[in-house]
This record gives structure tokens, C-alpha cells and sequence, in this order.
């Protein structure tokens, strides 16, 4: 299950950078954008690391 969640958090990560490279094209992003990106992709890892963990 945590391998699941593990999954849907890299493609929540991946779809987020998605997002905000379309954005960029249109509009000008700001840090904080980027920031909260950041947020996610400690999470993921976090979450990685913990499915790993606990097999």
C-alpha cells in the first residue's frame, strides 16, 4: 500500500512540473510556485524511502 502511495506522490510530483512549466510558458511564475514544488518532491522522496523501509 505505501508503494502505492509512494507512486501516486512521484506523479503528483511529475504532474505538478507539468503544470508549472505550461504555466511559465504563458505567465510569468512566481518562487513560491516553485517552493511548493519543492514541498512535493521532499514528500516523495519521504514517502519512497518509507515504502522501502517497511518492504
Amino acid at each position: 500500500m505505501k508503494i502505492a502511495l509512494a507512486l501516486l506522490a512521484w506523479a503528483a510530483v511529475l504532474a505538478g512540473a507539468w503544470v508549472i512549466w505550461m504555466a511559465s510558458q504563458l505567465y510569468q511564475v512566481g518562487p513560491g510556485v516553485f517552493g511548493t514544488e519543492a514541498l512535493a518532491v521532499v514528500f516523495a522522496v519521504w514517502m519512497t524511502l518509507e515504502a522501502r523501509k517497511c518492504g
